[in-house]
């Protein structure tokens, strides 16, 4: 790791990491190292109650993982960028891979306490990643595009504001994300599709919204967001990828079918449409030769 203040080396003292170029001191408790100097998104201590719905979680972080072990390919370190709970970074290493995961929230960090490989769990914005550069195989940010540059309310109902700086804070977000990724590497995005009009993931139960609501990014904003980078942006199928487990289970195998079918030759168009709910966006550098289209079609159908 580097220091995110002026990416020199670090060196570790008995309770933190200390730069040796500008000084700066980073935290390290329960071998968890926290860049984050105490700014997290979240409010949480230990002793106060924890959040409903985490149990989801912990199902889904063997799905994430599951389904990205198959399409990451000749590459062994893995970064899990907004990792959450950390399990996913887990079986991601149960899998081989070395596998590292960020958050920057108070609550993860302490949840991270519980964790086999806590010293690869790293407090620390998606913005200022203390990695070298071209540290990554693969990186993986599943859930957080859509909440950068966003001002969000969960009290009696579900609010979002964009902030006036959000497109630029999306813009940085992944320019830091292809700076640590290997010139060979892929960056894999999911979240919602802001093109599709309800959201299953935000509110704790279904929510209808406007597509122009500048929350849940879409196709289009998101090919607007890399423009210039030259990097090729594909959707892939999420087949597999969700497994219905918090809402819509009776409509689960028609969701399962609808999927399926994006991964066959003539319907793959339909997973960067307005009918897909959920976006799994692959980005490589266009420099890179790519693989076989069918490999990695077949992938995801066996995933």
């Amino acid at each position: 790791m580097i220091c995110t203040a002026c990416a020199g080396a670090l060196e570790r003292t008995s309770a933190s990491l200390r730069c040796t170029r500008c000084g700066a001191a980073y935290p390290v408790e329960h071998d968890i190292a926290d860049f984050s100097g105490g700014r997290y998104y979240d409010h949480f201590k230990e002793g106060d109650p924890i959040p409903e719905g985490l149990e989801h979680e912990i199902a889904g972080s063997e799905t994430r993982a599951r389904y990205y072990t198959r399409l990451i390919r000749g590459g062994r370190r893995v970064l899990d960028c907004g990792c959450g709970n950390g399990l996913t970074v887990e079986h991601l290493r149960d899998s081989g891979f070395d596998a590292w995961g960020t958050d920057v929230s108070a609550l993860r960090k302490w949840q991270w306490r519980e964790r086999r490989s806590r010293d690869r769990l790293v407090v620390t914005d998606g913005a200022r990643l203390p990695f070298e550069s071209g540290f990554f195989d693969a990186v993986i940010a599943s859930g957080v595009l859509e909440h950068v540059g966003v001002d969000e309310l969960a009290l009696d109902g579900y609010r979002v504001t964009p902030r006036p700086t959000r497109d630029a804070e999306r813009r940085a977000f992944v320019i830091e994300l292809l700076r640590v990724l290997s010139p060979d590497g892929v960056l894999f995005l999911d979240f919602p599709n802001g093109a599709f009009p309800v959201d299953f993931w935000h509110g704790g139960k279904p929510r209808r919204h406007r597509t122009d609501e500048g929350f849940l990014p879409a196709m289009r904003e998101l090919r607007a967001l890399f423009e210039g980078l030259n990097v090729d942006v594909e959707a892939l199928s999420p087949y597999r990828r969700l497994e219905f487990r918090q809402h819509g289970r009776m409509l689960a195998p028609l969701g399962r079918a609808f999927f399926f079918a994006m991964t066959v030759p003539g319907l793959r168009w339909l997973a960067a449409s307005r009918f897909n709910p959920f976006l799994v966006v692959r980005i490589v550098r266009r420099t890179i030769h790519h693989r076989d289209t069918e490999d990695s079609q077949r992938a995801q159908r066996t995933v």
